[in-house]
């Protein structure tokens, strides 16, 4: 397999997310106070949960496509695989397969669903309609 496709599926990963989200970044997502009542749609906060859900997947594609092809490289050099090169087409699906099923939870464990984002960082109106110092937002997969 390539490496450089390696690049390109991760990078695919992050632009697709922000394809999908853009109207976010565009609109803003709901904030909510300490208590869970809403403050408002902020710009800044859909821009930070939308770069915090395209890292996850990019950790995630990135992952999943690297680790089954350095294993399939390191164990090619052993003589077992140099005698059974059939074998190295179902060591790399089901080592993709492993990767994956690990890697999902992890990703989504990278950030919290709940994100929370100063009363600073985000726009005027919002920062003089609430008190709290920390705002809280859904940052989605």
């Amino acid at each position: 397999m390539d490496p450089n496709l390696q690049y390109w599926k991760t990078a695919l990963a992050v632009l697709s997310v922000w394809l999908v989200r853009s109207e976010e970044s565009v609109q803003g997502i709901q904030v909510f106070d300490s208590n869970g009542n809403s403050v408002g749609l902020s710009r800044a906060a859909a821009d930070e949960a939308i770069w915090d859900t395209a890292w996850s997947r990019a950790a995630l594609l990135g992952m999943t496509a690297a680790v089954p092809t350095l294993l399939g490289l390191l164990l090619g050099k052993t003589r077992f695989f140099q005698k059974n090169s059939l074998l190295a087409a179902p060591l790399h699906y089901m080592s993709t397969a492993l990767v994956l099923g690990m890697m999902i939870p992890l990703s989504f464990s990278i950030f919290p669903q709940l994100g929370m984002i100063e009363k600073e960082r985000l726009e005027k109106d919002l920062q003089e309609a609430t008190i709290d110092g920390k705002l809280f937002y859904h940052r989605g997969l």
